[in-house]
């Protein structure tokens, strides 16, 4: 049993129906445990005690992260922070909680590794380890339920294969300026839901996500972030077309029935404030 989904969420189900054959398969058996009748509610204030103090909102709508400043006692938080989640019995949990977990986890973990990294202008130049090291997003940077995860273990095998419904990509962030900003309030299973559908109209509503340019009519500027995760909206440019126009204004939705030509784009510098 996945999470509730919202009437939008419903909506997507329906125009997305290539989505539950091409969310990532199986994925990991553990992370497939749940406990619907489970009230208890997983405890983020130690992630919005670091939000508050090192994150500000920028004039062009994305998140800036003051990397630099983070003070000694606020990264010992973080470590605390990141050790304490992943102890959970994350299992033990409802799908929201789960998915709020996920969500905070993936975005400290982020976080952490970009301070441990300063000198970088983009988190792809971060060589985490490994023998073929291509960035940092495969590299195992923690361990759940005794498993270690990497970034991209936690998009691959436990959110694609448990929520389908690819609005989960609206609330993490990966450090750079083309992606979604890092959220200021950690999430909480209460309301997740709501935080995703608003976390996927401000990022579809910004030009860093879609952009019509005006000396190629006819053409259609997508964030890459589709392609590398196209299978989660069906596995076509179409479903990722169905998929925005589920959060776009009327003149977008209006555009991209007119099937533009699609060129991908990306800003991958890191969301530092300094920057």
């Amino acid at each position: 049993m996945t999470a509730p989904l919202s009437r939008r969420s419903l909506i997507a189900a329906g125009a997305l129906a290539p989505l539950a054959a091409c969310a990532g398969g199986a994925g990991v058996a553990v992370w497939h445990g749940h406990d619907p009748a489970a009230r208890r509610t997983i405890d983020h204030r130690v992630w919005q005690v670091i939000l508050d103090r090192n994150t500000r909102d920028w004039p062009n709508g994305i998140t800036r992260v003051d990397y630099a400043r983070v003070s000694a006692a606020d990264r010992e938080l973080l470590e605390a922070y990141i050790r304490e989640q992943s102890a959970l019995a994350i299992a033990s949990y409802s799908r929201r909680e789960q998915l709020a977990f996920w969500l905070n986890l993936y975005n400290a973990l982020v976080v952490r590794l970009v301070l441990r990294h300063l000198i970088v202008r983009s988190p792809d130049d971060i060589d985490a380890g490994g023998l073929f090291s291509d960035g940092p997003w495969s590299v195992p940077l923690a361990s759940v339920a005794g498993r270690p995860v990497s970034l991209d273990g936690i998009r691959r095998e436990a959110l694609a294969p448990v929520f389908r419904d690819p609005r989960w990509h609206y609330g993490l962030c990966d450090g750079t300026l083309g992606a979604p900003s890092l959220p200021r309030r950690a999430f909480a299973g209460v309301d997740v839901d709501r935080r995703l559908e608003d976390a996927a109209i401000d990022y579809i509503g910004h030009p860093r996500a879609v952009d019509f340019p005006a000396e190629r009519p006819g053409t259609v500027r997508l964030n890459a972030l589709w392609r590398r995760h196209i299978e989660d909206f069906g596995g076509t440019v179409q479903g990722v077309f169905a998929s925005i126009d589920l959060y776009a204004e009327a003149e977008v939705r209006r555009a991209l029935a007119r099937d533009p030509d699609v060129v991908w784009m990306d800003d991958r510098r890191l969301n530092d404030l300094q920057a």
